[in-house]
């Protein structure tokens, strides 16, 4: 019995009734089969052709084909074969493909990568999935001009790889190009000038630790005017950045909100010298999700201006300090989900965390403190700012150390000091031995059923507000 994606496969089963009420599952026509295959992986769907003669027959000619080399013993032997001989076959009997996915190594040179993009293309494959892996010694991989050149190609996403735009001597025709995902690619040209404003189809982009290479004089402090325009004819509904590099355009602040499409944001910093948050600014009447983490850098001087907003979620070891968050949305329309570490007991933190919720306060909060140091006082330092604290409907705590009694009992005052949770979730593997019953209940709430035990939900002890 096999297992994959909520599909089950019973290789010794009888012959079931098809789709028609007919006698034989072999009668299934290529098309489902094509269809279930396609949520498998190469090999669990390759094991489906001892099944009937059928299923070996659509696999073999399915329109969406997946190459890679560790699925063979001897990577650089069989799968050669295996790749040009089912390439030919595709080509002797002139039949399309959809989709093409190649993952593999390159040993000696890039050749045979090549030959098998170029000819996936000519096949029709209007998806392309590449990773080449670079060998010790060798230059990365080059993306061939025919996928710069393919005007059909409606997806790509490239891994490890160059792509050589000679700093916009050289067009692409990817007009119908929808969604764009590159990562640890070598950019020669500018990212936004010379690639992404060429392709106005584009709905969704992924970009992750990529480095542009712009000619100095392509690389303007402000928005000109005709990148204005060449913004306004884009359709991209989500834009997600990784490893913020200040040194490419399409990182600056004042780009991603112009976008008129723009329903999806997510940014990233992953290294602590190649991004400044300061003065973030996000004013756009169309953005509905926005997802940032900050692991290296603070943001401050926040301003969000997002009408039309239904998530906010941020994640990071540093409270943002925001100025403002004006939207539209009610509290029954929006949600914020906030994910902070806790490295310094100190009364400025949860002040920080207080005017943070503050300013959130008109959308449906969840807030996860995680305690990073068993360094904290065995008393509370924090006494709240004076006002009613701000209303959160979940509250989640772990931590790495296990604390004492007075030690966790302190930290947790001082936080409902800062927020008045309705549920409360406490990871017990970091909080040795505290009754936490009796301490829950001294502050006015109650255990409450935890219905999931698997994972790490069966370390985790709910309390409800009373």
């Amino acid at each position: 019995m096999a297992n994959h994606e909520g599909i089950h496969l019973n290789l010794k089963a009888s012959p079931v009734k098809n789709y028609t009420g007919g006698v034989a599952a072999d009668d299934i026509p290529d098309e489902m089969i094509h269809r279930i295959q396609s949520f498998m992986d190469a090999r669990l769907a390759a094991q489906t052709t001892v099944l009937f003669k059928s299923w070996r027959r659509a696999w073999r000619t399915r329109p969406d084909l997946d190459f890679r080399d560790q699925d063979f013993p001897f990577p650089w032997i069989q799968f050669q074969a295996f790749a040009r001989t089912t390439l030919q076959r595709y080509e002797n009997r002139n039949q399309r493909i959809n989709s093409f996915r190649l993952e593999m190594g390159t040993v000696v040179d890039h050749h045979l990568a090549t030959e098998l993009i170029v000819k996936a293309i000519r096949l029709g494959a209007t998806n392309l999935t590449l990773r080449i892996r670079r060998t010790a010694g060798h230059i990365m991989y080059i993306l061939p001009y025919e996928v710069l050149d393919s005007e059909t190609l409606a997806g790509l996403s490239a891994h490890d790889c160059q792509i050589i735009l000679l700093f916009g001597r050289k067009e692409v025709s990817w007009s119908n190009l929808k969604t764009l995902n590159l990562s640890h690619a070598f950019i020669y040209g500018d990212l936004f000038y010379d690639l992404i404003s060429k392709c106005t189809s584009l709905e969704k982009i992924a970009l992750d630790r990529n480095v542009s290479f712009p000619a100095l004089f392509r690389a303007p402090r402000r928005l000109s005017p005709s990148c204005e325009s060449k913004i306004k004819l884009l359709k991209l509904k989500s834009l997600q950045l990784i490893g913020l590099d200040r040194r490419d355009y399409i990182y600056r602040h004042e780009l991603w909100p112009k976008f008129p499409c723009l329903k999806e944001l997510e940014i990233r910093d992953v290294d602590s010298n190649n991004y400044d948050w300061t003065g973030l600014r996000i004013c756009s009447p169309s953005l509905e999700l926005i997802t940032i983490y900050t692991y290296h850098n603070k943001i401050r001087n926040g301003a969000f201006d997002v009408p039309n907003i239904r998530k906010f979620k941020l994640v990071g070891n540093y409270l943002p300090q925001l100025d403002e968050f004006e939207t539209s949305s009610s509290n029954r329309e929006w949600k914020s989900d906030i994910h902070v570490q806790c490295y310094t007991f100190t009364a400025s933190w949860f002040s920080s965390l207080s005017k943070l919720l503050i300013m959130l306060s008109p959308s449906r909060i969840s807030l996860s403190v995680r305690m990073d140091s068993k360094y904290f006082p065995r008393k509370s330092v924090y006494s709240g700012d004076g006002g009613l604290p701000t209303r959160v409907e979940n509250l989640s705590i772990t931590g790495f150390y296990e604390l004492c009694f007075s030690r966790f009992s302190a930290f947790l005052e001082a936080l409902l000091q800062s927020c008045r949770p309705n549920c409360i979730s406490v990871d017990t593997r970091f909080t040795g031995n505290v009754n936490l019953e009796a301490l829950f209940q001294r502050l006015g709430y109650r255990p409450c059923e935890t219905h999931d035990s698997s994972g790490d939900q069966q370390y985790l002890i709910k309390f409800q507000r009373i």
